[in-house]
């Protein structure tokens, strides 16, 4: 059986279409006449009678065992018949497939894997008492099991498994006393196990796994006392796991896992003494984990993981001295990591991983040389991580993150030359990452990230030249980044974020060709950006932000073909920003606010037709903004405030009709709203204060009624507030001050019910306050002074 913990579940075959069956009548009718003319006047003989009977009369029988064949072979589709194309005339026995004892007689029916399509019912069992042996496993066979099948009394072998075979497991199946292997997994049946299945005392292998099963598992289950294999694995079987199986003393296999069992596992298990494989994650479980398990002391492999399982993990669990595979993960397990752990010589997956388990991780864990994954993850384990792990010189995977470890990283990680994958982060590991790390040439994964190490990222990590994924964000890092690290070639992400990095990106990063994920953000960086980071054409995301980064945007970013997010705000960036940037076709977000950027938004910004977000704020830019701005039918996010853009704000901005924000405050604007504005539906924020647009506010802004936030102060604007703003009923906020506004407020704006912020002083506004506006049950803030209203409000 293949691990459950680390692949997925082998899924059921696809139920393929099942066509109507066309019967072929000439078969069908040849057969019938053979049996009403030949056949029908020796039906009634018992068979000690035929055993007796002249060597005619012994034929007739044999041609019996023939016919119940062929007219099972008659009910299949065409494709099967073709299958079965020697079943002719010829004597059976020789058929493909057809096994018979020295008296001619069918033993055995094998026909696995051929393809063949139809159903149980054509087959008259009746026909074939000395049958010992029924293979129809890997075939397309449909409908029930026939409840004639228990008529099959020297059947020794029953599998059917397979198939697309539904609906319930018959009961006569229990008077198959003779079975020793029965196999129907990998169908669709369903309903319960039947009681009667208690009766085959003979049977050794019982394999009813990746069904629909329901129900409680039988208590005669118990009665299988010859069984060695028992698999009832992925169904929907529900209640408690009898005691009764503790009578199964020969039992080396059992497989429970993924059903819905609940209650606790009973004590009984222990008496199993003969078990190598004991299985039963992914149920229900509760309670703990009983302390007869001690007693298996042929077990190999133990999965209880990914239940609701409780309490400590018993001391006795060190007794299974066999164990290679142990994984108690995903439970609710508390208390410590018992020392008696170190005496599983043999074990070589160990995964106790999301639990609550506290305390520290105890150093007989060093003494699991033969361990090859450790997974403790997702606990409340504290303590240092033991000097004693570096004998796991085995070891490949070692995660221990999502703790509370403390104290430094052992030197003697750096023993463990086996790992691939080392992961420590979220913890409260301290001091320095050890030069020993250096070691680790096999090393693909090193994640160290959420923790307080300090001090600098050492030259030895240049060394780990299988390394595809490194993560160092998130600590207290300091000095500059190593320039080895353009060793680094199979690296695809590289996380150092959130740090005290300083001095300047190394131009070795340029070597890091496989490279897609680059985020070197919030740390302490000076000087330019490197012009070699154009060498990394598979990078999709690029993150330098919150740096004191300088000098110009290097030309060579637009030949970052594959990039989707570039985010370089919040540093000290000066010069233009480069007319090559409209190369990144793929890109989607390009923030470059919070830097001195100069010189006139480049028309190339409007061939990044994938870009969802442009953040060009606080600047310096000036000119005007690009028409080609209209091209960007994806944008839903518009910032080009606090900058020193002139020229009016350009029609082909109501072509964006996915924006939702749109802040073009604090800049030189002339000129009026265009009206094309009102094309943008989705817009939540529109922003234009803080500049010199003039003219009338357009009734076109009527028509924005998913507006919450509207700022149009502090321009020249004229004219009446249009009554169509009363449409505006999402909006919380209408700020309209210091601008030549002039007519009356109109009544409309009672009708903004969300409103809670309404700021309409120094205009030229006249006429009385409308009474509608007291009505506006939000209303937080109104300003209107500075106007001629009648009973103005200061």
């Amino acid at each position: 059986m293949q691990r459950l913990l680390l692949l997925p579940s082998s899924k059921k075959p696809a139920m393929a279409s099942l066509p109507k069956i066309v019967p072929n009548f000439q078969v069908v009718h040849s057969i019938f006449i053979f049996v009403f003319v030949i056949i029908l006047p020796f039906v009634s003989l018992s068979d000690s009678a035929v055993a007796r009977a002249s060597p005619a009369t012994q034929t007739v029988a044999k041609q019996s065992e023939a016919v119940a064949l062929l007219m099972w072979k008659a009910s299949l589709d065409n494709q099967s018949q073709s299958l079965l194309s020697s079943w002719n005339e010829t004597s059976h026995c020789t058929w493909v497939g057809i096994g018979c004892n020295d008296a001619g007689k069918v033993t055995n029916l094998n026909l696995d894997s051929i393809g063949l399509r139809g159903t149980l019912f054509g087959l008259n069992f009746s026909s074939l008492p000395h049958l010992v042996k029924l293979d129809l496993s890997n075939n397309l066979i449909y409908g029930t099991i026939p409840s004639r099948i228990g008529g099959l009394s020297r059947l020794a072998s029953l599998n059917v498994s397979i198939n697309h075979l539904s609906g319930g497991i018959p009961s006569e199946v229990g008077k198959l006393r003779s079975l020793i292997e029965l196999d129907l997994s990998m169908n669709h049946l369903t309903g319960s196990i039947p009681t009667s299945i208690g009766n085959l005392r003979n049977l050794t292998t019982l394999y009813l796994y990746e069904n629909s099963l329901s129900r409680s598992i039988p208590h005669e289950v118990g009665m299988l006392r010859s069984l060695t294999d028992l698999e009832l694995s992925t169904n929907n079987l529900t209640g408690s796991i009898p005691t009764s199986i503790g009578n199964l003393r020969n039992l080396t296999t059992l497989y429970l896992y993924e059903n819905s069992l609940s209650r606790s596992i009973p004590h009984e298990v222990g008496m199993l003494r003969s078990l190598t494989d004991l299985e039963l994650s992914r149920n229900n479980l509760t309670g703990s984990i009983p302390a007869s398990i001690g007693n298996l002391r042929n077990l190999t492999t133990l999965y209880l993981h990914t239940n609701s399982l409780s309490g400590s993990i018993p001391q006795e669990v060190g007794m299974l001295r066999s164990l290679t595979d142990l994984e108690l993960s995903t439970n609710n397990l508390t208390g410590s990591i018992p020392a008696s752990i170190g005496n599983l010589r043999n074990l070589t997956t160990l995964y106790l991983h999301t639990n609550s388990l506290s305390g520290s991780i105890p150093q007989e864990v060093g003494m699991l040389r033969s361990l090859t994954d450790l997974a403790l993850y997702k606990n409340n384990l504290t303590g240092s991580i033991p000097a004693s792990i570096g004998n796991l010189r085995n070891l490949t995977t070692l995660y221990l993150y999502e703790n509370s470890l403390s104290g430094s990283i052992p030197q003697e990680v750096g023993m463990l030359r086996s790992l691939t994958d080392l992961e420590l982060s979220t913890n409260n590991l301290t001091g320095s990452i050890p030069a020993s790390i250096g070691n680790l040439r096999n090393l693909t994964t090193l994640y160290l990230h959420w923790n307080s190490l300090s001090g600098s990222i050492p030259q030895e990590v240049g060394m780990l030249r299988s390394l595809t994924d490194l993560a160092l964000y998130k600590n207290n890092l300091t000095g500059s980044i190593p320039a080895s690290i353009g060793n680094l070639r199979n690296l695809t992400t590289l996380y150092l974020y959130e740090n005290s990095l300083s001095g300047s990106i190394p131009q070795e990063v340029g070597m890091l060709r496989s490279l897609t994920d680059l985020e070197l953000s919030t740390n302490n960086l000076t000087r330019s950006i490197p012009a070699s980071i154009g060498n990394l054409r598979n990078l999709t995301t690029l993150y330098l932000y919150r740096n004191s980064l300088s000098g110009s945007i290097p030309q060579e970013v637009g030949m970052l073909r594959s990039l989707t997010d570039l985010a370089l705000y919040k540093n000290n960036l000066t010069g233009s920003i480069p007319a090559s940037i409209g190369n990144c076709r793929n890109l989607t977000t390009l923030y470059l606010y919070e830097n001195s950027l100069s010189g006139s938004i480049p028309q190339e910004v409007g061939m990044l037709r994938s870009l969802t977000a442009l953040e060009l704020s606080t600047n310096n830019l000036t000119g005007p903004i690009p028409a080609s701005i209209g091209s960007l039918r994806n944008l839903k996010t518009l910032y080009l405030y606090k900058n020193s853009l002139s020229g009016s704000i350009p029609q082909e901005v109501g072509m964006l009709r996915s924006l939702t924000d749109l802040e073009l405050s604090t800049n030189n604007l002339t000129g009026p709203i265009p009206a094309s504005i009102g094309n943008l539906r989705n817009l939540k924020t529109l922003y234009l204060y803080k500049n010199s647009l003039s003219g009338s506010i357009p009734q076109e802004v009527g028509m924005l009624r998913s507006l919450t936030d509207l700022a149009l102060s502090t321009n020249n604007l004229t004219g009446p507030i249009p009554a169509s703003i009363g449409n505006l009923r999402n909006l919380k906020t209408l700020y309209l001050y210091k601008n030549s506004l002039s007519g009356s407020i109109p009544q409309e704006v009672g009708m903004l019910r969300s409103l809670t912020d309404l700021e309409l002083s120094t205009n030229n506004l006249t006429g009385s306050i409308p009474a509608s506006i007291w009505d506006l049950p939000n209303l937080t803030r109104l300003i209107l002074r500075e106007n001629s209203l009648c009973g103005s409000i200061n």
